[in-house]
């Protein structure tokens, strides 16, 4: 038996729900589609809403909004590649409540991706990191960090800042791999980090 397990989602539909018809001219090529907002976008349009038992509709709109997120990763990696070009030294690092608090939700979101997908929950799992990487990381996170990697180079501000960015980064890379891999390993190869495997193996955050 080639797998233990398989996955059956329902029939993709159009925008309107219609069935994809060649004679009623609403089919999607997805080799096509993937060639203009790249493969990573398609995927994730195909995931985010595909609930159990139900059809779940597609459209250039859909896949369109999850290019403009793929975009909105890669700013938020040439921010943090902007500050971050080395590794962080850790005796320069010091935690105070408003990080400890974000690496918490980083944590929490860890184990609900995990728990998601060993439910088979893909839907729940792309969509809350969607909105995780959006509306938290890059618009709160992010932006908090801006006034401490202001602080002059070897302070302990900045070299804070500049870690928890990098294990921000580091571990939404590692959950949204499975939804969006070519983006993810592209910049996980790119990130200043001890990682000596390419993203496809390496561990799950535990």
């Amino acid at each position: 038996i080639p797998f233990k397990t398989v996955y059956l989602h329902g029939l993709v539909r159009d925008k309107d729900r219609q069935k994809m018809s060649k004679s009623h001219g609403n089919v999607i090529d997805p080799l096509g589609i993937a060639e203009i907002y790249g493969t990573d976008a398609v995927r994730m349009a195909l995931v985010v809403g595909n609930l159990p038992g139900n059809d779940t509709s597609i459209s250039e709109e859909k896949i369109r909004g999850y290019r403009n997120f793929a975009n909105k990763i890669w700013n938020a990696t040439r921010f943090v590649l902007m500050h971050v070009q080395t590794p962080v030294q850790k005796k320069n690092v010091k935690f105070g409540k408003d990080e400890k608090a974000m690496l918490t939700r980083l944590k929490k979101i860890t184990r609900e991706t995990t728990r998601d997908l060993e439910q088979m929950r893909f839907h729940h799992a792309a969509d809350r990191l969607y909105h995780f990487f959006w509306h938290y990381y890059a618009d709160e996170v992010i932006e908090n960090m801006k006034l401490k990697l202001a602080h002059e180079d070897g302070s302990v501000e900045k070299e804070t800042a500049k870690a928890l960015l990098l294990e921000f980064h580091r571990t939404l890379m590692i959950l949204l791999h499975p939804f969006m891999p070519f983006i993810s390993e592209e910049i996980w190869s790119q990130l200043p980090i001890e990682n000596t495997n390419i993203l496809l193996i390496t561990s799950w955050p535990s």
